[in-house]
């Protein structure tokens, strides 16, 4: 496994973000991965070396660069929620659909990314993000999944519901069934978004698991859950990405 850390050059600054893909010469297919709401950690690393180690060209930015430099938050310190919520607000489409093309540009250059269609995962807050890239860069992104969203339907301007009639590829969205913003009704709302625009793909609610299901530094962690997350997203990036 060969592995390191960037530092990519955006219009707000300086982005980390961690690379991780098999030994040898590649290429190999490049997915991008968005860290949940807790922030840029080792449990971010982790879960790109798994999807590395399939063979793919994993890049995991950290997305709260704009606030501070490898941000994360404990979420046993009842104060680090208001904290969280206000790195998370910092995240904007605007931002990160910049932010993921600064990233395309960083990897031009490196003869292990593969060129041509890319594929994306995202947990929590990054699964809006998944979403968003999607839609935005529709031309990019053959797939993304998004697991444990929370709620994709809200009454604000930017739901990622109204972004989904671009998406081109195929998405695969994973729900938590505890999830007090993301209500049977809101899941099934979105369902019938993306059947609305002819949007390939699969929703699903995971029964008995709790929002923060994939992320095993999380005490909500799901191992069963976790590892069928791993097995679907790696099925969806598969199937739509160019055989070799």
């Amino acid at each position: 496994m060969s592995e390191r850390e960037i530092k990519v050059p955006t219009r707000d600054g300086e982005m980390t973000a961690f690379i991780a893909h098999p030994d040898g010469a590649g290429p190999f297919p490049v997915a991008i991965l968005y860290m949940d709401g807790v922030g840029y950690r080792e449990q971010i690393r982790k879960n790109a070396r798994r999807f590395a180690e399939a063979g793919f060209y994993v890049v995991a930015p950290d997305l709260y660069y704009r606030m501070g430099e490898a941000l994360s938050f404990d979420l046993s310190d009842p104060s680090a929620r208001d904290k969280l919520m206000a790195a998370a607000s910092s995240v904007k489409p605007a931002g990160f659909v910049a932010d993921t093309k600064a990233l395309f540009e960083a990897i031009a250059a490196d003869p292990a990314a593969a060129k041509g269609p890319k594929v994306a995962v995202g947990y929590c807050m990054g699964a809006r993000v998944s979403l968003g890239v999607a839609s935005a860069l529709a031309d990019d992104f053959a797939a993304a999944a998004a697991i444990h969203p929370g709620a994709l339907v809200n009454d604000t301007p930017d739901s990622p519901h109204h972004e989904v009639a671009k998406v081109r590829g195929e998405l695969h969205v994973e729900f938590a069934e505890h999830d007090r913003s993301a209500t049977p009704e809101n899941i099934e709302e979105f369902r019938r978004e993306l059947e609305r625009h002819g949007v390939r793909g699969t929703v699903e609610r995971l029964p008995g698991t709790t929002h923060g299901f994939a992320m095993a530094d999380l005490p909500v962690y799901d191992r069963d859950a976790s590892e069928r997350h791993f097995e679907k997203t790696l099925d969806l990036w598969r199937r739509n990405l160019p055989a070799d």
